[in-house]
């Protein structure tokens, strides 16, 4: 095993009892989960090196030889299509001397290094290295040699990849928010262009939490968010085995919706319960994907760390076909693009100012509220991804008394 925790991660790790609780005694993680470096590097091994990561929408590579690139962490790696239309997620790093070979997004044949020629097909195979036949067969060399290619998913319309070729499938973790998109037709609807921000200055997890807990929406985004107070939220029961965490929030009128009106920007989805029309749920797969389910539309985020204080933050909006349609979709999307976008900046200055606080000496590890509930359920997804990873690694963890 190429990593062991340091005494820093096993100090970390031995208190996290107390925010593993969903009762009153429960406490937010320790401030070191958020800004210790030597944590961050704990956890690219322990979780984005052993689940499944969430690296976009599948119409982003509509067409054979469709490709764009995205980093994991330390790990560059391409999204393609292939000619019979099947995706791959391979890494993006020549295996002759480590040079990139692919950046951006585009369409083509082939990914050829330009510091020697080394080329590859769309599903990483090695097809031509100039001269390398005087070293080796090149049969030898491309069975050797090849882009390493990761596992992949596809799940209502989102890519996942795993590290490990032998890893078991995400789809069996996430039968509660499977249930629930049902009737949403994720897997059918058109993706709209999406939003990066970068730069962002805080820890990936923060991001995560900021969407998940309802406990804020009164308070931080009174107004746009009133259609669906705090006090209408519901929580789910998490169990060790989930892959999502995710909960509803009741609406005050039916086809609510963050805009000026607070009323649904577009038509309800039409295969919604009248139910689901009253309702969102928020959900976040871990540890790269959240999500909103809202009456005429889903929006999705997905998270790339680039440090323990630093994150990549992307989002998009998805429409069924006939709303994409109409013939005022592109004035009635800005509208609720911008609606959206307000919530974000909202959150993300938030989400800045949480990051500042963990680094003071004099932070805390307060109370969770009622309505975060949510909260111990991501550090118990967060902790079993941990203390899994110590044991492999021989490292035995002493938790202090939670009480």
């Amino acid at each position: 095993m190429a990593y062991k925790p340091t005494e820093e991660v096993i100090t970390i790790l031995n208190q996290l009892g107390p925010s593993l609780l969903e009762t009153k005694e429960a406490r937010s993680m320790p401030a070191e989960v958020y800004t210790s470096q030597a944590f961050f590097d704990f956890e690219k091994e322990a979780v984005f090196a052993r689940n499944w990561l969430c690296v976009g929408r599948q119409e982003q590579i509509p067409n054979p030889g469709d490709y764009y690139t995205i980093q994991i962490n330390d790990d560059p790696l391409i999204v393609t299509r292939d000619k019979k239309m099947n995706i791959h997620v391979i890494s993006a790093v020549c295996q002759h001397r480590g040079h990139i070979v692919a950046e951006g997004s585009g369409n083509c044949k082939n990914f050829r290094c330009p510091l020697h020629w080394w080329t590859y097909g769309l599903d990483g195979e090695l097809i031509s290295a100039p001269e390398m036949i005087r070293i080796e067969p090149f049969d030898i060399l491309r069975h050797d040699h090849s882009l390493p290619s990761l596992k992949v998913e596809i799940w209502n319309g989102f890519i996942f990849c795993h590290f490990d070729p032998d890893a078991p499938p995400l789809a069996p973790t996430l039968t509660k928010l499977n249930e629930e998109m049902a009737n949403y037709r994720v897997n059918d609807l058109v993706a709209m262009p999406f939003v990066d921000i970068e730069g962002c200055e805080w820890n990936w997890k923060i991001m995560i939490e900021s969407s998940l807990e309802p406990y804020h929406t009164n308070y931080l985004h009174k107004g746009p968010h009133d259609f669906a107070p705090s006090q209408l939220a519901g929580f789910i029961d998490f169990d060790e085995n989930d892959g999502q965490i995710m909960h509803p929030t009741g609406f005050t009128h039916v086809d609510a919706g963050f805009s000026p009106d607070m009323m649904a920007n577009f038509p309800a989805i039409s295969t919604l319960t009248l139910e689901q029309r009253q309702k969102m749920t928020i959900a976040a797969v871990p540890p790269m994907l959240t999500l909103g389910l809202m009456p005429d539309q889903v929006f999705w985020n997905i998270i790339l760390p680039q440090g323990p204080g630093r994150i990549l933050f992307r989002s998009g909006l998805l429409y069924p076909p006939e709303t994409v349609s109409l013939p005022d979709f592109e004035e009635r999307y800005k509208l609720a693009n911008d609606s959206i976008q307000l919530i974000n900046e909202q959150d993300l200055a938030a989400n800045a100012s949480l990051q500042k606080g963990l680094t003071s000496r004099l932070s805390r590890r307060g109370r969770y509220a009622a309505l975060e509930r949510t909260l111990p359920q991501l550090n118990k997804w967060l902790a079993k991804r941990y203390f899994d990873y110590a044991k492999t690694a021989g490292v035995d963890l002493e938790l202090v008394d939670p009480v």
